[in-house]
């Protein structure tokens, strides 16, 4: 059983020799990542009541935390300042008093800390380099889990004590709704917003696969909402920068919009459509989850990374996956959890070229397709191609 997946991440932290800043949204692992592979002299969690919380299981004022942390700086030592968006900014004039001194490692769980301490204003600023900690990359689990789809889930570390296997999605789906939904709120919380209905229903129709800001607009004004294409764009750009949503470009003649926006992580998408499609939280059932659709967005990144190119997605000509060097494609993907049929490989392989891709690819999470495409996968490829990527970027950290 895995307890814990091994990301490319780890390299740079333990070779971390300056002031920094490490930040990302809550639950991807950067307190787990920070205190296995940054060496520290003093660590202390700054909680939600002001206090610092040592690792010994201690308390002390805040006060009393900062004083400790300026005398170890002073005497070169590392000090690390978890949930540091908690800090009121009043002690940052003191934290940047003590640099060059030491070495202080700042972990934020909001995106909102980041450009905080990066303002112009902060007198942070030129004293700590940024380091962003997402999601796991999809090369890094899939390379140890092999399990496509359970790779895919784990993406979210939390959820590997949660789903031994891809049908607990199914038998969990009340408890890993209730877990996400509380997640997005925290998140929330720390950037200083609140989760309104809007925001939720936003996330409810990106779940359930649209991705157009007329669309979307559409759909929530018949539900009684006051918005218009702009005003969703404008929250859709607030979810980027919150680390929820990603955009990615959208590749083909037939597009009328630059970017297709997502969810970013695979187990909120998967379960806030399980509350649009089947009202999770009030049946405690669910049907079929859209498994195939979440997989295709991984197994892109993979690629993307395996030929050094840019995913992009083809809604409208409905290619799963296209990669783009300078902006041109070099190629197109049709992915299947299941087998393909030959009538499945030819049109796949019909409608990638029709769109001006000049190669066609087929996957499987199956078996590997026979059907003369110029590239097919099936899951021992893909893992193969993840064992690569994954140590191809390790090695690349080391050097």
């Amino acid at each position: 059983m895995t307890t814990e997946i091994l990301r490319r991440e780890y390299k740079e932290l333990e070779k971390i020799d300056s002031w920094t800043l490490i930040y990302g949204r809550r639950k991807v692992g950067k307190s787990f990542l920070v205190r296995k592979y940054v060496k520290s002299d003093i660590y202390f969690i700054i909680t939600r009541d002001l206090q610092a919380y040592y690792l010994d299981g201690s308390f002390k004022r805040l006060d009393e935390a900062f004083s400790h942390a300026i005398k170890y700086l002073n005497n070169d030592k590392v000090v690390v300042i978890d949930e540091f968006q908690r800090m009121p900014e009043k002690y940052w004039d003191g934290l940047a008093g003590a640099h060059p001194k030491g070495r202080l490692i700042l972990v934020g769980s909001s995106f909102r800390i980041s450009r905080q301490v990066l303002d112009k204003k902060s007198p942070l600023l030129g004293l700590v380099l940024p380091f962003k900690i997402d999601i796991i990359k999809y090369s890094d689990t899939l390379s140890q889990v092999k399990d496509p789809l359970l790779s895919m889930i784990y993406r979210d570390p939390w959820t590997i004590n949660f789903v031994r296997g891809i049908d607990d999605l199914r038998d969990k789906a009340y408890q890993l709704f209730t877990v996400t939904k509380a997640l997005i709120g925290e998140i929330f919380e720390e950037e200083e917003r609140q989760l309104t209905n809007l925001y939720e229903a936003v996330l409810l129709s990106l779940a359930e696969g649209e991705w157009n800001t007329s669309t979307i607009s559409g759909v929530l004004t018949s539900r009684g909402f006051n918005v218009t294409p702009s005003t969703i764009s404008s929250y859709l750009e607030t979810l980027v920068n919150m680390g929820l949503v990603e955009k990615l470009p959208i590749y083909g003649e037939k597009r009328r919009a630059r970017w297709y926006y997502k969810i970013t992580s695979p187990i909120i998408s998967l379960m806030f459509y399980a509350e649009a499609k089947y009202n999770v939280s009030f049946t405690q059932d669910v049907g079929e989850l859209p498994l195939g659709r979440e997989i295709q967005f991984s197994i892109g990144e993979l690629l993307a990374e395996k030929y050094n190119a840019t995913f992009a997605y083809s809604p409208y000509e409905d290619i799963d996956v296209v990669l783009l060097k300078k902006n041109r494609p070099i190629i197109g993907y049709e992915v299947k959890i299941g087998e393909f049929s030959r009538a499945d490989a030819e049109r796949a392989i019909e409608r990638i070229r029709s769109a001006g891709i000049p190669k066609a690819g087929l996957i499987s999470l199956k078996e590997r397709p026979n059907f003369n495409a110029d590239e097919e996968l099936g899951p021992e490829e893909l893992i193969n191609y993840a064992e690569e990527v994954f140590k191809r970027n390790v090695s690349e950290l080391i050097y």
